[in-house]
């Protein structure tokens, strides 16, 4: 894909920019949550001024690989 994400009808589409951390084209987020904890896993984080939380199922840490592609949204 180049350039935004087109807005789709009846969805928010509010945006949220987070930055490549090590230069590899990814941007990696660590849970802060205890040890062993159940559920998602979650970072939040202030960004301009206001809270940011974002929430995950799968551990990345784990395995090292690309993941697998998502084809729809998790709600």
């Amino acid at each position: 894909m180049s350039g935004p994400p087109k807005d789709v009808e009846g969805e928010c589409n509010a945006r949220l920019r987070i930055g490549d951390d090590w230069g590899d084209n990814h941007a990696t987020m660590r849970c802060q949550l205890e040890p062993g904890h159940d559920g998602w896993h979650r970072e939040v984080y202030a960004n301009v001024g206001q809270q940011v939380r974002i929430e995950w199922a799968v551990d990345e840490g784990k395995d090292e690989g690309p993941g697998e592609p998502v084809e729809e949204p998790v709600t």
